[in-house]
């Protein structure tokens, strides 16, 4: 159960990060994606440059296997290439996340089916807000909309996300407790089973 209790607590803090993020969008939508797409970038360029100081600091005859200074490269030149065209990328930047709505949706269903399977009682509600989710999020990778409402759009978008995956996530700990707490629990003796015992103790 500690291990569930970590994974509930991971969950639960990007949850409130997606609503964090959303509630940003919404404020200050233009700022927040020129912000997001320089974080991407600075993101990409550190990592490829940790990846060449792993590539230069590797035995040469441990390297044919590896592809650090591939990576490093390609890592830092992507960094580059979002900071001199920021307004191209965050093209591909929405659409990133609008997919990362439309998967929260995913997993949530994936979740309702594990409930299920548990045959826990609410588990239609996780399907529920599940299809919701995942129909905001195929809404938004379509995108018919203005960029101004879109990006409104995007960030209801990660607060539902976000509330729903802890509403979720409770829900499911909460059903794993009971369960846990059921099989711990020693079944009753019932009237015939115990005479026995009193016969041979007589």
């Amino acid at each position: 159960m500690e291990a569930v209790k970590k994974i509930k607590w991971s969950i639960i803090i990007l949850a409130v990060a997606y609503m964090v993020l959303g509630v940003v969008i919404i404020i200050s939508p233009g700022k927040t994606l020129n912000i997001f797409s320089y974080i991407l970038a600075a993101t990409l360029i550190v990592f490829g440059t940790i990846n060449l100081i792993q590539y230069m600091r590797t035995d040469a005859m441990e390297v044919f296997n590896k592809y650090d200074l591939v990576i490093g490269f390609s890592s830092i030149i992507g960094g580059v290439l979002i900071i001199i065209n920021v307004d191209k990328f965050q093209n591909i930047i929405l659409i990133a996340l609008g997919f990362m709505v439309m998967i929260s949706g995913i997993l949530k269903f994936q979740n309702s089916v594990n409930l299920m399977r548990l045959k826990a009682n609410n588990w239609h509600i996780t399907f529920g807000m599940a299809i919701i989710n995942i129909v905001f999020g195929v809404i938004l990778l379509i995108n018919p909309f203005a960029i101004e409402l879109f990006l409104v759009l995007l960030g209801i978008g990660f607060i539902f996300s976000g509330l729903t995956d802890i509403i979720v996530t409770l829900m499911i700990s909460s059903t794993l407790s009971k369960i846990s707490a059921s099989l711990q629990t020693p079944a009753p003796v019932s009237q015939d089973e115990a005479q026995p015992v009193q016969d041979k103790q007589q």
